[in-house]
Protein backbone atom coordinates (compact mmCIF):
# COMPACT_ATOMS: atom_id res chain seq x y z
CA UNK A 1 0.00 0.00 0.00
CA UNK A 2 1.74 3.17 -1.33
CA UNK A 3 1.63 6.40 0.92
CA UNK A 4 -0.33 9.28 -0.82
CA UNK A 5 0.65 12.90 -0.45
CA UNK A 6 -1.25 15.80 -0.83
CA UNK A 7 -1.04 19.91 -0.42
CA UNK A 8 2.58 19.37 2.48
CA UNK A 9 1.17 16.19 3.40
CA UNK A 10 2.26 12.53 3.29
CA UNK A 11 -0.84 9.79 4.65
CA UNK A 12 1.06 6.63 5.18
CA UNK A 13 -2.01 4.39 5.14
CA UNK A 14 -0.27 1.52 6.54
CA UNK A 15 0.89 2.58 9.69
CA UNK A 16 -2.15 4.55 9.89
CA UNK A 17 -0.08 8.10 10.15
CA UNK A 18 -0.11 11.71 8.82
CA UNK A 19 3.12 13.38 8.01
CA UNK A 20 3.39 17.30 7.33
CA UNK A 21 6.40 18.35 5.68
CA UNK A 22 9.30 19.12 8.04
CA UNK A 23 6.47 17.69 11.19
CA UNK A 24 6.77 14.97 13.07
CA UNK A 25 4.19 11.78 11.97
CA UNK A 26 0.90 11.70 13.60
CA UNK A 27 -1.52 8.82 14.09
CA UNK A 28 -4.54 8.81 13.13
CA UNK A 29 -5.87 4.98 14.23
CA UNK A 30 -7.37 2.47 11.95
CA UNK A 31 -10.83 4.30 11.28
CA UNK A 32 -9.66 8.08 10.61
CA UNK A 33 -7.26 6.48 8.16
CA UNK A 34 -10.15 4.54 6.83
CA UNK A 35 -12.35 7.60 6.52
CA UNK A 36 -9.60 9.60 5.03
CA UNK A 37 -8.98 7.01 2.29
CA UNK A 38 -12.42 6.78 1.54
CA UNK A 39 -12.79 10.86 1.28
CA UNK A 40 -9.81 10.71 -0.64
CA UNK A 41 -10.74 7.78 -2.94
CA UNK A 42 -14.18 10.06 -3.97
CA UNK A 43 -11.90 12.21 -6.03
CA UNK A 44 -13.03 15.40 -5.07
CA UNK A 45 -16.99 13.89 -4.91
CA UNK A 46 -19.31 14.02 -1.92
CA UNK A 47 -19.21 10.98 0.14
CA UNK A 48 -22.16 10.27 2.50
CA UNK A 49 -22.60 9.77 6.17
CA UNK A 50 -23.49 6.00 5.74
CA UNK A 51 -20.78 5.42 3.14
CA UNK A 52 -17.82 6.37 5.34
CA UNK A 53 -20.03 4.75 8.34
CA UNK A 54 -19.74 1.24 6.20
CA UNK A 55 -15.93 2.18 5.43
CA UNK A 56 -14.71 2.58 8.95
CA UNK A 57 -16.83 0.23 10.42
CA UNK A 58 -17.54 -3.11 7.78
CA UNK A 59 -20.82 -5.32 8.63
CA UNK A 60 -21.53 -3.10 11.92
CA UNK A 61 -24.16 -0.86 12.91
CA UNK A 62 -22.63 1.91 14.21
CA UNK A 63 -24.46 5.74 15.62
CA UNK A 64 -23.17 8.72 13.49
CA UNK A 65 -21.74 10.36 16.17
CA UNK A 66 -18.44 8.48 16.19
CA UNK A 67 -18.21 9.20 12.28
CA UNK A 68 -18.11 12.80 13.59
CA UNK A 69 -15.16 12.20 16.18
CA UNK A 70 -13.28 10.60 13.76
CA UNK A 71 -13.23 13.57 11.59
CA UNK A 72 -13.07 15.45 14.19
CA UNK A 73 -9.86 13.85 14.71
CA UNK A 74 -8.62 14.02 11.36
CA UNK A 75 -8.95 18.19 11.00
CA UNK A 76 -7.49 17.97 14.25
CA UNK A 77 -4.54 16.73 12.61
CA UNK A 78 -4.66 18.76 9.84
CA UNK A 79 -4.45 21.75 11.61
CA UNK A 80 -4.99 24.73 9.53
CA UNK A 81 -5.36 23.08 6.64
CA UNK A 82 -8.37 21.54 8.22
CA UNK A 83 -10.98 22.94 5.61
CA UNK A 84 -9.50 19.90 3.11
CA UNK A 85 -12.45 17.58 4.30
CA UNK A 86 -15.73 20.07 3.71
CA UNK A 87 -18.87 19.76 5.50
CA UNK A 88 -22.17 19.59 2.86
CA UNK A 89 -24.82 19.76 4.57
CA UNK A 90 -27.29 17.58 4.54
CA UNK A 91 -25.37 15.01 2.38
CA UNK A 92 -21.97 14.32 3.58
CA UNK A 93 -17.91 15.47 3.72
CA UNK A 94 -15.84 15.87 0.64
CA UNK A 95 -11.86 15.89 0.60
CA UNK A 96 -10.73 19.36 -1.56
CA UNK A 97 -7.02 18.26 -1.41
CA UNK A 98 -5.36 17.55 -4.43
CA UNK A 99 -2.98 13.98 -5.15
CA UNK A 100 0.25 14.97 -5.87
CA UNK A 101 3.52 12.82 -6.44
CA UNK A 102 5.01 10.90 -3.33
CA UNK A 103 8.58 12.39 -2.23
CA UNK A 104 11.12 9.76 -1.76
CA UNK A 105 11.92 10.26 1.19
CA UNK A 106 9.00 8.72 2.26
CA UNK A 107 9.45 4.74 3.14
CA UNK A 108 7.17 1.95 1.69
CA UNK A 109 4.39 1.23 4.08
CA UNK A 110 4.88 -2.29 3.36
CA UNK A 111 8.30 -2.30 4.99
CA UNK A 112 6.82 -1.21 7.94
CA UNK A 113 5.23 -2.72 11.34
CA UNK A 114 1.91 -1.37 10.39
CA UNK A 115 0.16 -2.51 13.46
CA UNK A 116 1.95 -2.90 16.63
CA UNK A 117 1.44 0.26 17.61
CA UNK A 118 -2.42 -0.20 17.52
CA UNK A 119 -2.63 -3.51 19.92
CA UNK A 120 -5.08 -3.30 22.21
CA UNK A 121 -3.85 -2.81 25.86
CA UNK A 122 -4.62 -4.76 28.49
CA UNK A 123 -7.29 -3.79 30.96
CA UNK A 124 -5.63 -5.68 34.32
CA UNK A 125 -2.59 -7.81 34.55
CA UNK A 126 -3.00 -11.63 33.46
CA UNK A 127 -3.12 -13.52 36.43
CA UNK A 128 -2.00 -17.21 36.42
CA UNK A 129 -1.55 -17.43 33.14
CA UNK A 130 2.06 -17.65 32.43
CA UNK A 131 2.53 -21.26 32.13
CA UNK A 132 -0.60 -21.49 29.46
CA UNK A 133 0.74 -18.05 27.79
CA UNK A 134 4.24 -20.00 27.15
CA UNK A 135 2.56 -23.65 26.32
CA UNK A 136 0.26 -21.09 23.76
CA UNK A 137 3.52 -19.28 22.19
CA UNK A 138 5.22 -22.75 21.91
CA UNK A 139 1.89 -24.14 19.93
CA UNK A 140 2.24 -21.24 17.75
CA UNK A 141 5.09 -21.23 16.56
CA UNK A 142 4.92 -24.84 15.43
CA UNK A 143 1.57 -23.85 13.15
CA UNK A 144 0.15 -21.05 11.01
CA UNK A 145 -2.97 -21.37 12.58
CA UNK A 146 -4.37 -21.49 16.20
CA UNK A 147 -7.41 -20.81 17.53
CA UNK A 148 -7.72 -20.45 21.36
CA UNK A 149 -11.11 -22.15 21.86
CA UNK A 150 -13.67 -22.23 24.74
CA UNK A 151 -16.73 -21.14 26.91
CA UNK A 152 -16.92 -17.71 27.06
CA UNK A 153 -15.09 -15.68 30.17
CA UNK A 154 -12.65 -18.52 30.07
CA UNK A 155 -9.95 -15.79 28.95
CA UNK A 156 -9.23 -16.44 25.39
CA UNK A 157 -9.29 -12.35 24.74
CA UNK A 158 -6.74 -11.70 27.72
CA UNK A 159 -4.53 -14.53 26.60
CA UNK A 160 -4.35 -14.06 22.87
CA UNK A 161 -3.94 -10.28 23.70
CA UNK A 162 -0.84 -11.41 25.83
CA UNK A 163 0.37 -13.29 23.16
CA UNK A 164 0.57 -10.32 20.82
CA UNK A 165 2.31 -8.00 23.23
CA UNK A 166 5.14 -10.72 24.12
CA UNK A 167 4.89 -11.38 20.28
CA UNK A 168 5.46 -7.54 19.55
CA UNK A 169 8.40 -7.77 21.85
CA UNK A 170 10.06 -9.76 19.85
CA UNK A 171 10.49 -7.51 17.00
CA UNK A 172 9.38 -10.52 14.66
CA UNK A 173 7.35 -8.65 11.72
CA UNK A 174 4.01 -6.84 12.19
CA UNK A 175 1.50 -7.87 14.84
CA UNK A 176 -2.15 -6.86 14.14
CA UNK A 177 -5.47 -6.95 16.10
CA UNK A 178 -8.70 -7.53 14.67
CA UNK A 179 -12.13 -7.22 16.74
CA UNK A 180 -15.30 -9.08 15.17
CA UNK A 181 -17.00 -9.26 17.75
CA UNK A 182 -19.21 -6.08 16.66
CA UNK A 183 -19.66 -7.73 13.35
CA UNK A 184 -23.15 -9.17 12.19
CA UNK A 185 -24.15 -13.37 13.07
CA UNK A 186 -23.39 -15.01 9.76
CA UNK A 187 -22.09 -12.20 7.59
CA UNK A 188 -19.98 -13.69 4.82
CA UNK A 189 -16.09 -13.63 4.07
CA UNK A 190 -15.65 -10.10 2.14
CA UNK A 191 -17.17 -8.48 5.35
CA UNK A 192 -14.93 -10.02 7.58
CA UNK A 193 -12.11 -8.86 5.08
CA UNK A 194 -13.47 -5.73 5.33
CA UNK A 195 -13.12 -5.74 9.14
CA UNK A 196 -9.77 -6.66 9.35
CA UNK A 197 -8.69 -4.19 6.29
CA UNK A 198 -9.74 -1.13 8.53
CA UNK A 199 -7.83 -2.91 11.48
CA UNK A 200 -4.63 -2.54 9.41
CA UNK A 201 -5.67 0.95 8.65
CA UNK A 202 -5.87 0.05 4.95
CA UNK A 203 -9.82 0.65 4.36
CA UNK A 204 -10.86 2.27 0.84
CA UNK A 205 -7.48 0.97 -0.24
CA UNK A 206 -8.67 -2.20 0.10
CA UNK A 207 -11.57 -2.32 -1.84
CA UNK A 208 -13.91 -1.38 1.16
CA UNK A 209 -16.93 -0.56 -0.38
CA UNK A 210 -15.84 -0.29 -3.55
CA UNK A 211 -17.13 -3.32 -5.17
CA UNK A 212 -13.63 -5.04 -5.25
CA UNK A 213 -12.67 -9.04 -3.90
CA UNK A 214 -11.56 -7.40 -0.58
CA UNK A 215 -9.89 -10.93 0.77
CA UNK A 216 -7.73 -10.85 -2.76
CA UNK A 217 -6.57 -7.30 -1.79
CA UNK A 218 -5.82 -8.18 1.18
CA UNK A 219 -3.83 -10.95 0.59
CA UNK A 220 -1.73 -9.27 -1.70
CA UNK A 221 -1.38 -6.37 1.01
CA UNK A 222 0.30 -8.78 3.42
CA UNK A 223 2.12 -10.01 0.46
CA UNK A 224 5.47 -12.14 2.31
CA UNK A 225 5.88 -9.91 4.78
CA UNK A 226 5.88 -11.80 8.37
CA UNK A 227 2.94 -10.94 10.26
CA UNK A 228 0.93 -11.97 12.93
CA UNK A 229 -2.73 -11.54 12.41
CA UNK A 230 -5.16 -11.32 15.43
CA UNK A 231 -8.87 -12.08 14.87
CA UNK A 232 -10.35 -11.89 17.97
CA UNK A 233 -14.22 -13.15 19.04
CA UNK A 234 -15.00 -15.39 15.90
CA UNK A 235 -17.35 -18.01 16.92
CA UNK A 236 -20.34 -15.84 14.91
CA UNK A 237 -18.55 -15.74 11.81
CA UNK A 238 -16.97 -18.85 11.75
CA UNK A 239 -17.70 -19.84 8.43
CA UNK A 240 -16.37 -16.70 7.34
CA UNK A 241 -13.83 -16.16 9.08
CA UNK A 242 -12.36 -19.98 8.03
CA UNK A 243 -12.90 -18.92 4.49
CA UNK A 244 -10.67 -16.31 4.93
CA UNK A 245 -7.80 -17.62 6.59
CA UNK A 246 -7.39 -20.19 4.06
CA UNK A 247 -7.05 -17.47 1.03
CA UNK A 248 -4.73 -15.71 3.69
CA UNK A 249 -2.52 -19.23 4.25
CA UNK A 250 -2.25 -20.06 0.76
CA UNK A 251 -0.75 -16.16 -0.61
CA UNK A 252 0.73 -15.37 2.33
CA UNK A 253 3.43 -17.67 2.68
CA UNK A 254 4.92 -15.52 6.14
CA UNK A 255 1.17 -15.40 8.03
CA UNK A 256 0.47 -16.48 11.08
CA UNK A 257 -3.40 -16.17 12.51
CA UNK A 258 -4.54 -16.38 16.15
CA UNK A 259 -8.30 -16.51 16.36
CA UNK A 260 -10.33 -16.62 19.45
CA UNK A 261 -13.49 -18.84 19.38
CA UNK A 262 -15.89 -20.57 21.09
CA UNK A 263 -15.72 -22.87 18.69
CA UNK A 264 -13.20 -24.29 16.51
CA UNK A 265 -13.19 -22.53 13.10
CA UNK A 266 -13.31 -25.90 11.22
CA UNK A 267 -10.20 -24.75 8.68
CA UNK A 268 -7.76 -26.23 6.44
CA UNK A 269 -4.38 -26.26 8.62
CA UNK A 270 -6.15 -25.03 11.93
CA UNK A 271 -4.70 -26.27 14.98
CA UNK A 272 -7.36 -26.35 18.27
CA UNK A 273 -6.08 -25.09 21.84
CA UNK A 274 -8.97 -25.00 24.83
CA UNK A 275 -7.87 -22.89 27.19
CA UNK A 276 -8.54 -24.55 30.39
CA UNK A 277 -9.53 -22.48 33.83
CA UNK A 278 -7.75 -21.21 36.43
CA UNK A 279 -5.95 -23.77 38.97
CA UNK A 280 -8.53 -24.32 42.53
CA UNK A 281 -7.68 -25.93 45.64
CA UNK A 282 -8.49 -29.46 46.06
CA UNK A 283 -11.35 -29.27 49.32
CA UNK A 284 -8.35 -30.73 51.58
CA UNK A 285 -6.26 -28.03 51.15
CA UNK A 286 -6.80 -25.89 54.24
CA UNK A 287 -3.60 -24.15 54.86
CA UNK A 288 -4.50 -19.77 53.91
CA UNK A 289 -0.70 -19.26 52.40
CA UNK A 290 -0.96 -22.45 50.57
CA UNK A 291 -4.35 -21.58 49.36
CA UNK A 292 -3.14 -18.37 47.91
CA UNK A 293 -1.21 -19.77 45.72
CA UNK A 294 -3.87 -21.03 43.21
CA UNK A 295 -4.37 -18.91 40.72
CA UNK A 296 -7.86 -18.97 40.94
CA UNK A 297 -8.05 -17.31 44.66
CA UNK A 298 -5.22 -14.98 43.48
CA UNK A 299 -7.53 -13.70 40.92
CA UNK A 300 -10.61 -13.44 42.88
CA UNK A 301 -8.24 -11.53 46.17
CA UNK A 302 -6.78 -9.76 43.52
CA UNK A 303 -10.36 -8.12 41.84
CA UNK A 304 -11.62 -7.45 45.54
CA UNK A 305 -8.45 -5.56 46.77
CA UNK A 306 -8.77 -3.35 42.95
CA UNK A 307 -12.41 -2.33 45.28
CA UNK A 308 -10.88 -2.35 48.74
CA UNK A 309 -7.30 -1.83 48.77
CA UNK A 310 -7.60 -3.34 52.33
CA UNK A 311 -8.59 -6.66 52.19
CA UNK A 312 -6.35 -9.32 53.67
CA UNK A 313 -8.35 -12.33 53.62
CA UNK A 314 -7.92 -14.37 56.93
CA UNK A 315 -7.41 -18.00 56.73
CA UNK A 316 -10.92 -19.04 57.63
CA UNK A 317 -12.22 -16.31 54.97
CA UNK A 318 -9.58 -17.58 52.37
CA UNK A 319 -11.08 -21.27 52.30
CA UNK A 320 -14.51 -19.90 51.59
CA UNK A 321 -12.83 -17.85 48.77
CA UNK A 322 -11.37 -21.00 47.51
CA UNK A 323 -14.63 -22.53 47.74
CA UNK A 324 -16.39 -20.07 45.70
CA UNK A 325 -13.74 -21.15 43.33
CA UNK A 326 -14.12 -24.09 43.43
CA UNK A 327 -17.95 -23.87 42.82
CA UNK A 328 -17.39 -21.98 40.15
CA UNK A 329 -14.68 -23.94 38.63
CA UNK A 330 -12.06 -21.67 37.62
CA UNK A 331 -13.73 -20.02 35.07
CA UNK A 332 -12.71 -16.27 35.38
CA UNK A 333 -14.85 -14.56 34.15
CA UNK A 334 -17.63 -16.15 37.09
CA UNK A 335 -14.92 -15.53 39.28
CA UNK A 336 -14.42 -11.65 38.70
CA UNK A 337 -18.06 -11.22 39.07
CA UNK A 338 -18.32 -12.94 42.42
CA UNK A 339 -15.21 -10.89 43.67
CA UNK A 340 -17.82 -8.03 42.68
CA UNK A 341 -19.92 -8.79 45.10
CA UNK A 342 -18.00 -8.91 47.85
CA UNK A 343 -17.40 -4.83 48.59
CA UNK A 344 -21.13 -4.89 49.27
CA UNK A 345 -22.04 -8.66 50.39
CA UNK A 346 -18.75 -9.94 52.01
CA UNK A 347 -17.04 -13.45 51.42
CA UNK A 348 -19.66 -15.50 53.13
CA UNK A 349 -22.82 -14.20 51.88
CA UNK A 350 -21.78 -13.73 48.12
CA UNK A 351 -20.61 -17.70 48.64
CA UNK A 352 -24.41 -18.19 50.15
CA UNK A 353 -25.90 -16.28 47.10
CA UNK A 354 -24.04 -18.74 44.46
CA UNK A 355 -27.49 -21.07 45.23
CA UNK A 356 -29.10 -18.57 42.78
CA UNK A 357 -25.34 -17.95 40.65
CA UNK A 358 -27.09 -16.23 37.74
CA UNK A 359 -28.73 -13.84 39.37
CA UNK A 360 -25.93 -12.64 41.61
CA UNK A 361 -23.10 -12.76 38.50
CA UNK A 362 -24.08 -9.48 36.88
CA UNK A 363 -22.33 -6.59 38.03
CA UNK A 364 -19.43 -6.64 35.41
CA UNK A 365 -17.51 -3.66 34.27
CA UNK A 366 -19.58 -0.77 33.20
CA UNK A 367 -17.92 -0.62 29.95
CA UNK A 368 -17.30 -4.36 29.53
CA UNK A 369 -19.09 -5.95 26.16
CA UNK A 370 -22.53 -6.82 27.00
CA UNK A 371 -21.57 -10.39 26.78
CA UNK A 372 -19.43 -9.81 29.54
CA UNK A 373 -21.24 -8.17 32.06
CA UNK A 374 -23.06 -11.18 33.73
CA UNK A 375 -23.03 -15.01 33.29
CA UNK A 376 -26.13 -14.91 32.05
CA UNK A 377 -25.07 -12.24 29.11
CA UNK A 378 -22.36 -14.52 28.13
CA UNK A 379 -24.27 -17.95 27.96
CA UNK A 380 -27.02 -16.11 26.08
CA UNK A 381 -24.22 -15.31 23.08
CA UNK A 382 -23.36 -18.82 22.96
CA UNK A 383 -27.16 -20.00 23.40
CA UNK A 384 -28.27 -17.66 19.94
CA UNK A 385 -25.31 -19.75 18.20
CA UNK A 386 -27.11 -23.14 18.81
CA UNK A 387 -28.95 -25.00 16.12
CA UNK A 388 -32.39 -25.90 17.63
CA UNK A 389 -31.35 -29.28 18.03
CA UNK A 390 -28.74 -28.25 20.31
CA UNK A 391 -30.33 -25.71 22.08
CA UNK A 392 -32.86 -28.86 22.86
CA UNK A 393 -30.17 -30.99 23.77
CA UNK A 394 -28.76 -28.30 26.50
CA UNK A 395 -31.88 -27.73 27.91
CA UNK A 396 -32.67 -31.95 28.66
CA UNK A 397 -28.74 -32.68 29.42
CA UNK A 398 -28.69 -30.71 32.42
CA UNK A 399 -30.55 -32.82 34.25
CA UNK A 400 -28.32 -35.12 33.83
CA UNK A 401 -25.60 -35.90 36.48
CA UNK A 402 -21.91 -35.50 35.73
CA UNK A 403 -20.49 -37.98 33.79
CA UNK A 404 -22.88 -39.00 32.22
CA UNK A 405 -22.74 -41.69 28.96
CA UNK A 406 -23.27 -41.18 25.28
CA UNK A 407 -26.22 -43.88 25.88
CA UNK A 408 -27.60 -41.96 28.67
CA UNK A 409 -27.72 -38.63 26.65
CA UNK A 410 -29.23 -40.49 23.48
CA UNK A 411 -31.95 -42.05 25.94
CA UNK A 412 -32.45 -38.22 27.71
CA UNK A 413 -33.06 -36.90 24.30
CA UNK A 414 -34.93 -39.59 22.62
CA UNK A 415 -38.44 -38.23 24.32
CA UNK A 416 -37.91 -35.18 22.68
CA UNK A 417 -38.07 -36.83 19.18
CA UNK A 418 -34.26 -36.86 18.64
CA UNK A 419 -33.22 -39.85 16.55
CA UNK A 420 -29.83 -41.52 17.62
CA UNK A 421 -27.84 -40.09 15.15
CA UNK A 422 -29.24 -36.63 15.98
CA UNK A 423 -28.89 -36.78 19.67
CA UNK A 424 -25.16 -37.89 19.12
CA UNK A 425 -24.84 -35.21 16.89
CA UNK A 426 -26.14 -31.94 18.79
CA UNK A 427 -24.18 -33.47 22.09
CA UNK A 428 -20.74 -33.36 19.56
CA UNK A 429 -21.82 -29.48 18.66
CA UNK A 430 -22.31 -28.52 22.60
CA UNK A 431 -18.61 -30.22 22.95
CA UNK A 432 -17.90 -28.11 19.74
CA UNK A 433 -19.55 -24.62 21.34
CA UNK A 434 -17.49 -25.33 24.62
CA UNK A 435 -20.66 -25.66 26.44
CA UNK A 436 -19.90 -29.38 27.10
CA UNK A 437 -17.22 -31.16 28.70
CA UNK A 438 -15.74 -34.76 27.49
CA UNK A 439 -13.29 -36.77 29.63
CA UNK A 440 -11.53 -39.07 27.21
CA UNK A 441 -9.63 -40.53 30.06
CA UNK A 442 -12.04 -43.65 30.76
CA UNK A 443 -13.72 -46.07 28.35
CA UNK A 444 -16.30 -45.07 27.58
CA UNK A 445 -15.71 -41.50 27.20
CA UNK A 446 -17.77 -39.08 29.97
CA UNK A 447 -19.32 -35.69 29.49
CA UNK A 448 -20.63 -33.53 32.02
CA UNK A 449 -22.23 -29.41 31.75
CA UNK A 450 -20.07 -26.94 33.87
CA UNK A 451 -22.03 -25.72 36.82
CA UNK A 452 -22.59 -22.19 35.34
CA UNK A 453 -24.06 -24.11 31.92
CA UNK A 454 -25.92 -26.57 33.80
CA UNK A 455 -27.78 -23.60 35.86
CA UNK A 456 -28.56 -21.65 32.89
CA UNK A 457 -29.88 -24.64 30.97
CA UNK A 458 -32.32 -25.27 34.25
CA UNK A 459 -33.39 -21.56 34.10
CA UNK A 460 -34.15 -22.37 30.59
CA UNK A 461 -36.11 -25.47 31.62
CA UNK A 462 -38.19 -23.40 34.69
CA UNK A 463 -38.67 -20.81 32.07
CA UNK A 464 -40.72 -23.17 29.36
CA UNK A 465 -38.33 -23.85 27.17
CA UNK A 466 -38.74 -27.79 26.49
Amino acid sequence: MEPLAFGRYTLLPGRGELQAAGGSPVALGPRATAVLMALIAARGSVVSQNSLLAHAWPGQDIHASNLRVQIAALRKALGEDRELIGTVAGRGYVFTGRLSAVPAAVPDSRMIRPCTGQLPFPMAELIGREAQLQDALARLERCRLLTLAGPGGIGKTQLALAMAHRTAALAAGSVAWAELADLRDGCGEQDVAKAVACALGLGAAAGVGAGLHVPATLASYIGEQPMLLVLDNCEHVADAVAGLVEVLQQRCPQLRLLATSRQPLLAAGETVWRVPPLAVPNPDVVDGAHLLQYSAVQLFVARVRAADSGFCPAPRVAAQIAAICRRLEGLPLAIELAAACVPALGVEQTAAGLDDMLRLLRRGRRNAPVRHQSMRAALDWSYALLAEPMRCALRHLATLPDGFSLEGAVAALAPQGLSSFEAIDALAGLVAHSLAQVDHSGTPPRYRLSTTTRAYALELRGGGEN
